[in-house]
């Protein structure tokens, strides 16, 4: 099974060499962490973990990040003694982690699963304990972290109708690959018995919730609502409406739709937060081709008069919804699945999506039933 999926990893590496070639020498967010996603940590890592057990957590990207803070600091004020390594895939992640995950001895990028690479990090750190939000599924890291006879917890696990019916075609290599797994916390019956259906062992599987409900109660501090506001100014009664975590192709229709929406309502603003801010530059072109009048974030110096404002910067979606008089959540016009609808309405906040929000079907259930969301 191993040998099998290292020799696709090694031929679809191969394959597409030229293309991360490309990113990496246009796209600057490709060159960070490269020397550790491919198994070379800084000395520091592993300085400040010798001596000590380790806490891995895991986190692809801002969302699932986001999610795990409550968990990891409970986790932390459990083993008080231990280390913690917070580990993201993305360059976003990675900045939001080390803002806000304040329990983390060291921050690092996340290994590519070549054998070669996990195996130099999980050496280097030696956890007691790993810890994955969602359901990553990384077989060589998982055999490497068993080998060592090291606990992994898939946490916060979910496993969409969709994702099911491509693992499930795989499922002698699945139940193999998810073999050294302790436990799988999954956010609903439903993910719980998928993932059984793909190999998992039943004994092994719980229903514990979904965090983000957690997560929606961890809303900015006051020192934060004050940094805000030191840059666009404090909340007003003009109505503002927010289109968060957006992707390529949501923005246009975000902006249509804006323009005609304030020839109806007398001062409405807009604020846009692309869910990836490198794409922020596209995405002032579409604003400046609609002859809109338009303020970045990361430019603000006090006030907000334009009727647009650009989140062109990670970390500031939250504590912006506390200025929205309605929001839309991104991810969901495209076929992406959604992003945490949770969040806009934790500031009681009627929020709008389109059709696709699979990631997230029980809060999206929830919300319609609550009279809370629109799709």
């Amino acid at each position: 099974m191993y040998l099998l999926y290292n020799t696709l990893l090694v031929v679809a590496a191969v394959v597409t060499l030229p293309y991360w070639v490309w990113r990496y020498l246009t796209t600057p967010k490709y060159k960070e962490g490269l020397r550790q996603r491919l198994g070379r940590l800084p000395p520091e890592v592993a300085r400040e973990v010798a001596g000590r057990p380790v806490l891995w957590v895991h986190a692809v990207s801002v969302g699932e990040t986001l999610a795990s803070l409550r968990l990891v600091e409970a986790l932390h004020a459990a083993y008080p003694r231990w280390r913690v390594v917070f580990s993201t895939v993305t360059a976003t992640g990675q900045r939001v982690a080390r803002e806000r995950v304040a329990v983390a001895d060291q921050v690092i990028y996340f290994p590519l699963d070549f054998p070669w690479a996990v195996r130099r990090v999980v050496r280097a750190i030696r956890p007691r304990l790993f810890v994955v939000l969602e359901t990553e599924i990384w077989p060589n890291c998982f055999r490497e972290l068993g080998r060592l006879g090291v606990p992994i917890v898939i946490a916060n696990g979910r496993l969409s109708p969709s994702s099911f019916r491509g693992y499930r075609r795989l499922r002698p290599f699945m139940r193999r690959f998810l073999e050294p797994v302790a436990c799988f916390a999954m956010q609903s019956q439903g993910d719980a018995e998928r993932v059984r259906a793909i190999g998992a062992d039943p004994a092994r599987v719980v229903v514990t919730g979904n965090l983000k409900y957690d997560e929606a109660l961890n809303l900015p501090d006051a020192a934060a609502m004050a940094e805000l506001a030191g840059r666009i100014g404090e909340p007003t009664a003009e109505p503002v409406w927010i289109c968060a975590s957006t992707h390529e192709g949501e923005e246009t229709a975000c902006l249509d739709a804006y323009r005609r929406l304030a020839e109806r309502v007398a001062g409405l603003r807009l604020l846009l937060a692309p869910r990836h801010p490198e794409r922020c530059d596209a995405v002032a072109a579409e604003i400046e081709r609609r002859g809109l009048a338009y303020l970045r974030l990361t430019r603000a110096a006090g006030r907000w008069r334009e009727p647009v404002l650009l989140v062109d910067a990670v970390g500031w979606v939250m504590r912006l919804f506390r200025y929205a008089t309605v929001a839309f959540v991104g991810g969901s016009l495209v076929a992406t699945g959604g992003h945490n609808l949770l969040e806009p309405a934790a500031w009681g906040v009627p929020v709008c999506f389109g059709p696709h929000t699979f990631n997230f079907p029980e809060i999206t259930e929830r919300l319609l039933a609550a009279g809370g969301g629109v799709r």
